[in-house]
């Protein structure tokens, strides 16, 4: 039972992200990347908290304490992922700039490309984890996964139009329904784990997102009429990356209930933050 859930857990994510990244590319019809890159002060300081600032913090939680290691790996990981998807459609509801927000969601992913392999690099060279870091593994698959699909939608939508109408509604129920297997199969892993993991790991993992974030809108201050683009970018974190990388080590078990709590207090977090600041009917997803 645990192999038939690993493996349609493998095939959801396949199906799931190329999918929603297609439709993504399609709706956006172009990156809009000149609107971010005409503002480099701001696209430095995202990358500098997303891709250094951040993995940093979670790098030095894993190196100072040592009685919480397993939960600052798993940690480390997921912060080492691009920003999920879903930001789009909750900045769009909390009325954030439409066209930076596509710019840094494509940017993002293309440095990930790049900082990700980087960052594990170092890790594995100087930090000397006792684990498989898979750096070929993960190129490869964001490159598959993210990279290609978003090329092939741009390019569908600016040369041949008409059929995005209709290749959208394939490829959003594909997502949706890999999408919702993809939760299923993540919950049925982690929750019974989840449900024996000590509140000490899941407060460390609440004070982790809720320092990022406070660390994410002080960098973005001087951009904020853009809407806290880089707030949901940091905390609303891909789990791809860290489920590949659990994957590969054979610790999709170890590591699920560690993901499954990253993401729901970063939902959690997001949604009473949207709450406080941009009112009542303006959530996040």
């Amino acid at each position: 039972m645990a192999e038939l859930i690993l493996t349609v857990l493998k095939y959801s994510v396949i199906l799931a992200i190329p999918a929603s990244m297609m439709v993504l590319s399609m709706e956006a019809e172009k990156p809009y990347l000149k609107v971010l890159y005409n503002n480099p002060k701001m696209m430095l300081r995202y990358f500098l908290v997303m891709f250094v600032l951040v993995p940093a913090l979670a790098l030095a939680l894993y190196y100072f304490d040592i009685d919480n290691r397993h939960t600052w790996l798993a940690v480390l990981v997921i912060s080492l992922s691009p920003a999920s998807p879903g930001m789009l459609k909750s900045l769009n509801k909390i009325n954030g700039d439409t066209k930076i927000s596509i710019a840094w969601m494509i940017t993002a992913i293309l440095l990930s490309v790049i900082m990700l392999p980087v960052n594990l690099f170092i890790i594995d060279r100087f930090i000397k984890f006792k684990i498989d870091l898979g750096i070929d593994d993960v190129m490869i698959k964001l490159f598959i996964m993210f990279l290609l699909p978003m090329i092939v939608g741009f390019m569908i939508s600016k040369f041949i139009p008409k059929a995005v109408p209709g290749l959208k509604k394939i490829l959003g129920l594909i997502s949706k329904v890999a999408s919702i297997t993809l939760i299923i199969c993540v919950l049925i892993i982690a929750v019974p784990v989840l449900m024996n993991k000590s509140l000490v790991s899941m407060g460390l993992i609440l004070a982790f997102l809720i320092i990022t974030l406070g660390l994410s809108l002080l960098f973005e201050l001087p951009g904020e009429k853009y809407g806290p683009i880089l707030a949901y970018s940091v905390v609303l974190r891909l789990p791809a990356p860290a489920l590949v990388l659990a994957s590969i080590n054979g610790m999709t078990k170890v590591y699920a209930p560690e993901i499954i709590t990253f993401l729901l207090f970063g939902i959690i977090l997001m949604m009473i933050y949207s709450k406080l600041f941009y009112g009542k009917k303006k959530v996040v997803n």
